[in-house]
């Protein structure tokens, strides 16, 4: 048999498991005081469902990153125990930083218990913490509806904190693992990466994608297009991913004065260094960005975190588009949310790139309130971008997980992808 053996799986970590807190604490009120029972209920309660179907995406989203595991899962000749400790083992020059999340039903409450398990260390702590986060939001908001869609089954599966995916076809695995951005090379599926909760580079106090967003929206209502910069707009490290060959071409033409003639406006593009480490080196902080009108946005090491917050300041977002790719983007639409740009070399973005960066601006200038693709970006990040949103693609991406998971061997594994 290839599906997991019946029973519990692995414990959770050490004590009791937040359902069962609940439970405990709920116990000791009633005895003490019924009338602060009832408070604590209300406060410990469950999350409401939440109706996903205000984020429409989501479901053909998750289909698309699930698709390639799913083609390999129908000719998988490995157990789930066996495709999770081949994930585990994945190792480059070191293991590969990471975790296994546990959801263990708890016949006490009705619910899930989640637990995380650390199989190698992460290179920053905080990365893991921040992906724990959405996941235990996640939980917490469709709790319920995951024990009607499992059965109460329990069920496993790993998530990673490389800046790149880590698991390909050839290993065969019956399952797929979750990781930070996706290729066309490997199977794993993308999920909210840690800086939905936490980007220290950001530098601001609280750096969760919630607060920067609510900055970002307001500082892109309170300006309006006509008293923008007009002036095309990037900061970045130049020394990672094609930023190595972006971003000199643009230093090149501001030196020597040509950029207004290749783009139409004057661009303002430097490098920050790795990780902003030096403050004197063209650091600009994010809600700025939302000054100006034209922004522009490549990969960095391998994706780039950085798109949410350019989609949130309601500019005119060109993008280059690089094989690794965030959950969210499929949901995205060239020509709709952003202008699509190849990665090309310095002689083509001189004579092919710039022209066609050329003529958006020239009939975005024509526009007194800006283009409509700035504001659906905008409206994008604003009502698609959510938390709700991402514990929703959580949600639905544990649906599709446990097809796999489940599946007995892969005579069992569906066609296609599927929640039900």
């Amino acid at each position: 048999m290839r599906g997991p053996p019946a029973g519990p799986g692995p414990g959770p970590g050490p004590g009791p498991g937040p359902s069962l807190r609940r439970a405990q604490l709920l116990t000791r009120a009633l005895a003490r005081a019924p009338s602060l029972a009832l408070l604590l209920l209300a406060a410990l309660a469950p999350a409401a469902a939440y109706e996903c179907s205000a984020h429409p995406w989501i479901d053909d989203t998750v289909k698309h990153w699930f698709t390639p595991a799913y083609r390999v899962a129908q000719e998988s000749k490995m157990t789930v125990n066996e495709s999770l400790d081949t994930i585990a083992a994945i190792k480059w020059a070191h293991p590969t930083g990471k975790s296994m999340v546990h959801l263990n039903f708890n016949k006490t409450t009705n619910l899930y218990d989640l637990s995380f398990e650390v199989l190698h260390k992460h290179n920053q702590p905080h990365k893991p913490e921040g992906m724990q986060r959405i996941i235990e939001r996640a939980i917490q908001q469709h709790n319920a509806d995951l024990v009607r869609a499992l059965k109460g089954r329990n069920i496993r599966f790993i998530f990673g904190t490389e800046d790149f995916p880590i698991l390909y076809p050839r290993l065969k695995t019956a399952v797929p693992s979750f990781q930070m951005c996706a290729d066309t090379m490997r199977i794993d599926v993308p999920v909210p990466d840690f800086t939905f909760e936490v980007y220290h580079q950001t530098r601001y106090r609280n750096t969760t994608w919630e607060a920067v967003r609510q900055l970002l929206l307001l500082k892109a209502g309170q300006m309006p297009w006509a008293h923008r910069e007009r002036a095309l707009f990037m900061r970045g490290d130049a020394g990672v991913g094609y930023r190595k060959t972006l971003i000199p071409v643009f230093e090149e033409v501001q030196s020597n004065g040509t950029d207004t003639q290749l783009f139409g406006v004057r661009s303002d593009v430097h490098s920050t260094g790795f990780y902003v480490s030096d403050p004197q080196r063209k650091f600009t902080w994010l809600d700025n960005w939302c000054q100006h009108r034209y922004l522009l946005h490549t990969a960095g090491f391998s994706y780039s975190a950085s798109l949410k917050y350019k989609l949130a300041c309601g500019s005119l977002v060109f993008a280059f588009e690089g094989a690794y790719r965030e959950f969210y983007y499929p949901a995205l639409k060239a020509g709709v949310h952003y202008v699509s740009l190849n990665e090309s070399s310095r002689d083509e973005i001189l004579n092919k790139i710039a022209p066609q960066i050329k003529t958006a601006i020239k009939a975005a200038e024509a526009l007194p309130d800006g283009p409509a693709m700035a504001a659906a970006a905008r409206d994008f990040a604003l009502t698609q971008l959510t938390q709700e949103a991402l514990s929703c693609y959580w949600y639905r991406a544990i649906l599709a997980y446990s097809k796999l998971f489940f599946a007995p061997n892969s005579a069992f594994v569906p066609a296609e992808v599927t929640f039900n």
